[in-house]
């Protein structure tokens, strides 16, 4: 096998499980040395042959003292049949970090590197058993803190989009050339033809289909960003708590106690939520307070959905319709809150400030109708991310991909808007 460069032509070894006592550690080796380095500190059981890709028991040992270390399993992989391309060696161990310690140690004296962070998969990059899409694909994995998230990133390892990003790049770059035959040559005149200006349209529609499916990737792996706002006093940073199952947020019957907002992360029914507890929106009562409510409003603008409180004892008032009126570009969810102390129908037939917007009656305090409302956030979130589902069919990017695709989407854009207005359009400046 041949490597890009010589930093990769040496054998590496990790620790692959965490750090800290387990029933089990697993250590991982790659490289050309990999089973002569076995061989040293490894005494299978009775003799037994290094068979590749089956499990092997026996014994590790200190080469130089002949001593028994552990007992455990290891399996062989005979490049390019590994993870990596290269040879490589799993060896199950109980999980004692003094043990597992002492036998890195006697890895790495009989001429093992420890490995950098990544770097079984950066080689599995460069041997060619991934493309660099499934490569990302599976930090994001790793990194998964959900399951719709596990599973969107399953999708991009096991199905990658590169032979069709591919055809995109292909199909980019035929609209280059004819980009930079025109600045060369005034006379072709291929920019100024319907059928390259409908391509062009085309081509941007593809883009922007795997941008919007590619944005659902991202709301998956980062989580979807909830805004609780509300005039002061309506409960916003008890219902804050009570999602989080824990006292997070300060709570007093004084307005304008949360000036800062306060984040935190939750999983509903498979989903990731980063929470956002915010100030009151009212009429400040000083500087301080002012720069919190002007901070509200920017969590409200950068949020995916908003989490209305409304106060179910006192009805729809003025304040409250101005929150929901800057909330209204917004995907929304009502939170009638309190209604452990309201007092007949009345006043909650006043909170129905919309028939189209899910409302929750609930009481943050004893808990009443939470569990309700978790079951709206997770049904956003299906809506939002088309459930998460696997879908073949999709190109999902990673975040790093996607800056790249509005980066390459904005000189299209003004490609368009020039062969829009002009009949012999000067691209000089796209």
């Amino acid at each position: 096998m041949q490597y890009l460069s010589d930093e990769y032509s040496d054998t590496i070894v990790a620790l692959s499980t965490p750090p800290g006592r387990s029933a089990i550690g697993v250590i991982r080796m790659s490289g050309p040395e990999t089973l002569s380095i076995v061989r040293q500190a490894f005494r299978p059981h009775g003799h037994a042959p290094l068979a590749e890709r089956r499990g092997v028991y026996g014994h590790v040992i200190d080469p130089e003292t002949n001593l028994t270390l552990d007992d455990g399993l290891l399996i062989f992989f005979k490049g390019p049949k590994s993870y990596t391309g290269e040879d490589m060696a799993e060896l199950s161990l109980h999980g004692s970090p003094v043990v597992l310690n002492k036998v890195m140690r006697i890895l790495i004296a009989l001429g093992a590197r420890l490995a950098t962070r990544g770097e079984f998969t950066r080689r599995a990059f460069l041997n060619g058993k991934l493309d660099l899409l499934q490569a990302e694909a599976v930090i994001d994995l790793i990194d998964a803190q959900s399951e719709a998230a596990a599973r969107e990133a399953r999708l991009r390892l096991d199905s990658s989009p590169a032979p069709r990003m591919q055809e995109l790049s292909d199909a980019i770059k035929h609209v280059l050339a004819a980009v930079e035959a025109h600045l060369d040559f005034d006379e072709d005149d291929e920019l100024g033809h319907p059928d390259f200006m409908a391509e062009v349209r085309d081509l941007l529609a593809r883009m922007e289909t795997i941008r919007r499916d590619s944005q659902e990737g991202v709301l998956l792996r980062e989580g979807i960003r909830i805004c609780i706002t509300g005039k002061p006093n309506v409960g916003k940073s008890t219902l804050f708590n009570a999602l989080l199952r824990k006292d997070r947020a300060i709570v007093t019957p004084i307005p304008g106690t949360t000036r800062d907002p306060l984040e935190d992360r939750i999983i509903l029914k498979g989903h990731l939520f980063a929470l956002w507890d915010t100030a009151g929106i009212r009429e400040p009562q000083g500087v301080i307070e002012d720069e919190g409510i002007k901070r509200t409003i920017e969590a409200i603008e950068r949020s995916d959905l908003v989490v209305v409180v409304l106060d179910a004892t006192s009805g729809l008032d003025a304040l409250d319709k101005e929150v929901l009126s800057r909330c209204e570009s917004r995907r929304m969810v009502i939170a009638a809150n309190k209604i452990d102390l309201v007092q007949g129908k009345a006043r909650l037939e006043s909170l129905a400030v919309n028939s189209a917007c899910p409302t929750a009656w609930i009481s943050a305090k004893t808990g009443q109708g939470i569990e309700t409302l978790e079951q709206m956030l997770a049904h956003e979130a299906e809506r939002m991310t088309q459930g998460g589902n696997a879908d073949d069919e999709k190109i999902v990017l990673s975040s790093r991909c996607l800056h790249l695709l509005d980066a390459a989407m904005a000189p299209l854009r003004r490609l368009l808007e020039i062969g829009q207005q002009e009949r012999n359009p000067k691209l000089d400046i796209v």
